[in-house]
């Protein structure tokens, strides 16, 4: 809690009343998570749960999970916490960086920059489209799950964070070993194996074992709206369309109508509507790799939101669930029945890799401009480990590996 000396003071974050604009959200599948019960008398309800997420998790990879079990008024009080954790001014955030001041600037064979780094990510860190640079600000937090997160010694955290670690984990680690085990129950469930598989394989914690333990990391996120000429630029987009490279990640329901998915099979972006006090779930690219591609791991963006929201700032406390670092990103390994009835099997042009290669390049791509100072929506592809960095193309006819190659621009970068 703050002493009468603190530097900062905690206030409601005013959210953004509903859009009256003609804007129609798409409808992602209600998963009521007050539904799941333990134990084989409850298995046909934990069974039709499963049946309401296959769909989504198959083709567009978004859910909403409402009755999760984590109070209003805690995560309200959270929502303050983020809001004076990130209105540090710029030259506070400085002596608690988690990167370089722009991802440009990062040395990547020392820094795993302010994408997956703890601490601040500043404003104009990443490079958007067309010379144009972000106006987000964030606050990564790691290690949640483990005792260490504590350690105010070993990690240097701000005033505000440090006063407020019991709440911060309580949240996050919530959401890992309640919700997040819960939905893992529910996909094994839906791939046909033994309940407990994928979460005890792939994201189960052993306290101080990082690498040997799944895990995530927390997010405060903070936008604000870009200069006029440079939002005319980017086409009113505040984050650019990309896919996560983890598990399954978190996002608290927002008022601001901001978030976007791009349909898998047609290309149009579709508004995200809101629930309150829900959850919006989406597949990362692990869990797509994991599954053959049987489940997808989406393209989203955030854009600017209608003229009625245009005044209200976008906050949103974001958990990036992560499987174990040395956990391989093939089907084999779960020697699901469904993949095999489905034919979802490795492609050869896949190199074997865990997640723990596939994140560390993944992750720092998103801000690089010669992937993404494009004069389109759309970055340059990337080739790594024989799978392409985002799959914006992968529902269209005969899309393959050989295919991109033909047809666009895929680069290769080292590490």
């Amino acid at each position: 809690m703050p002493s009468k000396t603190s530097n900062y003071t905690l206030r409601p974050f005013v959210e953004a009343p509903l859009s009256t604009s003609d804007e129609k959200p798409i409808e992602l599948e209600s998963i009521d998570l007050s539904l799941y019960k333990e134990g084989p008398e409850n298995l046909s309800t934990r069974k039709g749960l499963a049946d309401k997420i296959e769909k989504s998790l198959s083709t567009y990879g978004f859910i909403s999970v409402i009755n999760h079990g984590f109070e209003a008024e805690k995560l309200e009080h959270l929502k303050s916490v983020a809001q004076s954790l990130l209105g540090v001014p710029v030259e506070e955030q400085k002596r608690y960086l988690a990167g370089a001041l722009k991802s440009d600037l990062e040395d990547r064979s020392r820094s795993i920059g302010a994408e997956r780094g703890s601490g601040y990510k500043p404003k104009g860190y990443w490079s958007m489209r067309n010379g144009v640079e972000d106006s987000i600000t964030h606050y990564n937090f790691n290690h949640m799950n483990h005792s260490r997160f504590f350690d105010t010694e070993v990690n240097h955290y701000p005033e505000v964070a440090k006063d407020h670690l019991l709440e911060i984990a309580e949240f996050y680690r919530f959401l890992h070993t309640d919700t997040l085990r819960k939905l893992c129950d529910l996909t094994d469930l839906v791939l046909e194996l033994p309940e407990g598989f994928i979460y005890e394989n792939f994201y189960s914690v052993q306290d101080g074992d990082l690498d040997g333990s799944g895990g995530g990391a927390g997010r405060f996120m903070l936008y604000d709206a870009m200069p006029p000429e440079d939002q005319k630029k980017v086409e009113n987009t505040w984050l650019r369309g990309h896919s996560d490279s983890g598990g399954f990640t978190f996002i608290t329901s927002q008022p601001i109508l901001s978030l976007q998915i791009r349909d898998y099979y047609t290309g149009e972006w579709n508004y995200v509507g809101h629930t309150p006090n829900g959850l919006i779930v989406n597949i990362g690219d692990a869990m797509e790799f994991i599954t053959g591609g049987y489940f997808k791991s989406s393209i989203h963006r955030v854009v600017s939101p209608p003229d009625d929201q245009k005044n209200y700032r976008r906050l949103v406390l974001i958990y990036f669930s992560k499987p174990k670092e040395s956990a391989i990103l093939d089907p084999e390994p779960l020697r699901s029945p469904k993949l095999k009835r489905l034919g979802y099997n490795k492609p050869d042009e896949w190199e074997k890799i865990d997640f723990a290669a596939w994140n560390k390049m993944k992750s720092s791509l998103f801000g690089r401009k010669v992937v993404n100072d494009t004069n389109t929506e759309e970055p340059k592809l990337v080739l790594l480990h024989g799978r392409l960095h985002e799959r914006w193309h992968q529902a269209e006819a005969n899309f393959s590996l050989q295919e991109a190659l033909k047809k666009f621009d895929v680069i290769t970068l080292e590490s």
